[in-house]
């Protein structure tokens, strides 16, 4: 249990058990039929009837003067009020009243009284009975009873009682002496305000688990009355300046020590464990552990571990490991672990690990492993493991493994392993590329469009008259995925890679261009240290839907180190009686050929 709880709890239950005591004495019922009777005699007829003493200096009580009262069924304190006209406070101790002469000035008076319904008679409990001007308050216990303490120095005073589902009332009372009233509240008929202003932060899991029922019930009765106040000091939520009503005061300036709840501020909050907010929050918010804050904030939000805004944010927010707004947010956001806004966001968000942006994102998304947007994206996302939109996207996409848009990216796609959208009106860059459909450019070792270019050509050339090629991609520009053998005594290998990109000339005819770079094995202990480049441009013929002839020449470049013979395999590269010519000490280059059949 935290600390503040446990010192709220011992100060309640201590005063609980004060307030119990009081009331067995001054709150016992008596009636009395007296006409000019000596006060000590009154007096004595009331201790008779409630069965306890009177306790008082004689010299200050007027215990000959004559008094007349009649009375039925009234309290003991009401009977003395009548008696002594607000004169006199009466102090319990055991079985004793004890009367005392009321110096000129006296600091405090006592209001007390029950609550009851209008309509039916009966007690109300946890209703909320305060003072406007001195905000002073309480919660009416199970019998309907309460008792507020006042400043005897306003001329004017009036008690409200406010309840959930019952209409707001208020009462004029005379202010310098203690009096009983009693108080009756009418239910409403509709719910509608209530559900429109209960704030939310104490449904929150830090609400739940730090403020007690008795301040959850108070805010809950109070939707409809706000303060305004300076400055304000609390050790706990309850204790602090404003006592059991600061949950109802918009404060200038607010410091809590263990932990604060207010309605609003205005200016400046510090707490260095935790502030909770009914309402708005403008200009700088600071915690220790975290802030949560009902309505909009504005300005500057920090917290060491957590910040929680339940309605929109403009401004910069920083938190140690998380910050949440459930509203639209404008700014910065900088989380040391993970940062979610569930409106739109707009600005820059950063963290350690993850970012979440629930609504419409127009601006950066900077985290250490992933940065999620679950609609329309438009900016940057930079992360170290993997980016995430829901919808569309613009703008461009940076991450170390992968880059997934489950809709339309009008950018770019970088990533170091892969990209997938599902339709590409920009340009991909990874190792392997993948989109449903297609208008931009993917450049990977593997590009795959579900709704695109798919073609497998067999083929020979100069050098190898076995080969197979995949292309993938659009016909604007396709990858090339190759692999090729030389069958018979002069065996060779290759595996390659290449670009290429069709040029229509009519519905039969089109130009295919090629640029392919392949690693050839011809049986090097050392392995493959043969590598050929091969620029190609290639006139294709459809022969029907799914099939084509290809033929055409080629400019090729061979680049090797020493070759050292082996039995078996190619050595005279292109071939013994081929034309080549010498572009350096390690390079050879040719005019080749190659044709084939395409599979569509």
């Amino acid at each position: 249990m935290p600390f503040s709880r446990i010192i709220l709890i011992i100060l309640l239950t201590a005063g609980l058990s004060w307030q119990t005591a009081a009331q067995s004495l001054l709150n016992k019922t008596v009636s009395l039929e007296v006409k000019r009777q000596p006060l000590s005699e009154v007096l004595n007829q009331i201790s008779r009837q409630g069965n306890f003493y009177f306790s008082y200096i004689s010299n200050i009580l007027p215990q000959d003067s004559l008094v007349s009262i009649s009375v039925n069924r009234k309290s003991v304190r009401h009977v003395l009020d009548i008696l002594f006209e607000g004169d006199y406070v009466y102090k319990e101790s055991g079985n004793y009243i004890i009367l005392l002469k009321k110096v000129s000035g006296q600091a405090y008076y006592q209001i007390s009284g029950f609550v009851t319904d209008k309509r039916t008679g009966m007690r109300i409990s946890n209703a909320s009975v305060y003072e406007r001007q001195q905000l002073i308050s309480t919660l009416t216990n199970n019998d309907g009873y309460f008792r507020l303490r006042l400043k005897d120095k306003y001329p004017t005073a009036a008690i409200s009682v406010s309840k959930e589902l019952y209409a707001d009332t208020s009462l004029t009372i005379n202010t310098g002496q203690d009096q009983e009233v009693a108080v009756t509240i009418s239910p409403v008929t509709f719910q509608l305000k209530t559900v429109e202003i209960t704030s939310q932060v104490e449904r929150t899991w830090l609400g739940r688990m730090l403020l007690s029922s008795r301040q959850k019930m108070q805010s809950m009765n109070l939707t409809s009355f706000l303060a305004d106040k300076p400055y304000q000091a609390s050790l706990a939520p309850g204790l602090g300046t404003h006592g059991k009503m600061g949950a109802q005061v918009v404060n200038k300036f607010s410091v809590n020590i263990l932990g604060g709840y207010t309605a609003g501020v205005d200016g400046v909050e510090i707490g260095t464990g935790f502030n909770i907010v009914k309402g708005n929050v403008k200009n700088v918010q600071i915690a220790g552990i975290f802030n949560v804050v009902g309505g909009k904030t504005s300005g500057v939000q920090i917290a060491g571990l957590h910040n929680n805004v339940l309605d929109s944010m403009n401004g910069v927010q920083v938190g140690g490991f998380s910050n949440i707004t459930r509203g639209n947010q404008e700014g910065v956001q900088i989380s040391g672990v993970y940062g979610q806004t569930r409106g739109n966001f707009s600005g820059v968000q950063l963290s350690g690990v993850l970012n979440v942006s629930k609504g419409n994102i127009d601006g950066w998304q900077v985290a250490g492993v992933v940065n999620v947007a679950a609609k329309n994206a438009k900016g940057v996302q930079l992360s170290g493991i993997g980016n995430f939109t829901q919808n569309e996207f613009h703008g461009v996409q940076l991450t170390g493994i992968g880059n997934i848009s489950k809709s339309t990216v009008k950018g770019v796609q970088l990533s170091a392993i892969f990209n997938y959208a599902r339709r590409l009106d920009g340009v991909q860059v990874g190792l392997v590329n993948i989109a449903d459909t297609t208008t931009g450019y993917s450049i990977g070792l593997i590009n795959f469009v579900k709704k695109g270019y798919h073609k497998v050509s067999v083929f020979s050339t100069e050098t190898l008259n076995l080969n197979v090629a995949w292309k993938s991609g659009r016909k604007e520009l396709y990858s090339i995925l190759l692999a090729g053998m030389n069958a018979g005594t002069e065996k060779a290998y290759q595996i390659g890679y290449g670009i290429g990109k069709e040029i229509p000339f009519n519905r039969n005819f089109f130009l295919a261009a090629e640029i392919t770079g392949a690693s050839l094995y011809i049986g090097d202990k050392d392995g493959i240290n043969t590598q050929m480049m091969r620029m190609q441009p290639m006139l294709n013929l459809r022969l029907g839907k799914s099939v084509s002839i290809f033929a055409g020449p080629s400019f090729v470049m061979h680049f090797f180190d020493k070759i050292e013979p082996k039995e078996g395999f190619k050595t005279n590269i292109p071939g013994n009686s081929y034309p080549s010519f010498n572009m350096g000490e390690h390079v050879k280059g040719w005019l080749g050929w190659q044709a084939g059949i395409t599979i569509l």
